[in-house]
């Protein structure tokens, strides 16, 4: 009873920090910018969408199933982390112990992940590439990148933009058909429409 009771109290005190440093930087934007201090202005406000993108990530990590198929996840590889400036907010979750293994990952808000888009969303772009490993799906009503990888033992990767965000789902000692399988019973919408 008194762990729970210590984790409730751990988690008030991390939402309530994140609140108040959300808080705080809304404050110093507006008086930076009231006093002409744009550029203070400007980090405090990218600051701050930092802070919403990783609480974000936090709730989107709770979508993320316990268990894929056999695999169960690994709680002490669960992370929320990252930049929104440079590479973006990672959110991860890792599944399996042994031979076969996966991992699911969310990344939201980093600019390279224009170039996916344009890369799936373009039959042009898609056909110069030709890479006999890699081919377009759709899962859940959205395309998707299916790539056999070249350096692992039956390794199979699948990357699905939506819009600001990728979500890209690995697994190794596997099957193309598996990994469409497991990859159809993820929440995606429910996803991409947090992440938006």
């Amino acid at each position: 009873m008194k762990k729970t009771y210590s984790i409730i109290f751990a988690l008030l005190v991390t939402t309530l920090a994140h609140a108040q440093d959300f808080k705080k930087n809304i404050t110093t934007a507006q008086t930076s910018y009231n006093s002409g201090k744009l550029q203070d202005a400007h980090f405090a406000l990218l600051q701050m969408m930092q802070d919403l993108d990783i609480t974000i990530g936090k709730e989107v990590l709770k979508l993320f199933p316990a268990s894929m198929d056999s695999l169960q996840a690994v709680a002490k590889e669960e992370t929320v982390s990252g930049s929104s400036q440079f590479t973006g907010v990672t959110i991860e979750k890792k599944y399996g112990l042994f031979i076969k293994k996966a991992t699911l990952n969310v990344v939201i808000n980093s600019p390279l992940l224009n170039a996916l888009n344009a890369y799936i969303n373009s039959p042009m772009l898609a056909g110069f590439g030709g890479d006999p490993n890699t081919k377009i799906v759709k899962v859940s009503n959205y395309k998707a990148r299916l790539t056999k990888e070249d350096d692992e033992q039956n390794a199979y990767r699948l990357e699905i933009p939506m819009s600001n965000a990728l979500l890209s789902l690995k697994i190794n000692n596997s099957t193309e058909a598996e990994l469409l399988a497991l990859a159809a019973q993820l929440p995606v919408a429910k996803m991409a429409s947090l992440v938006q």
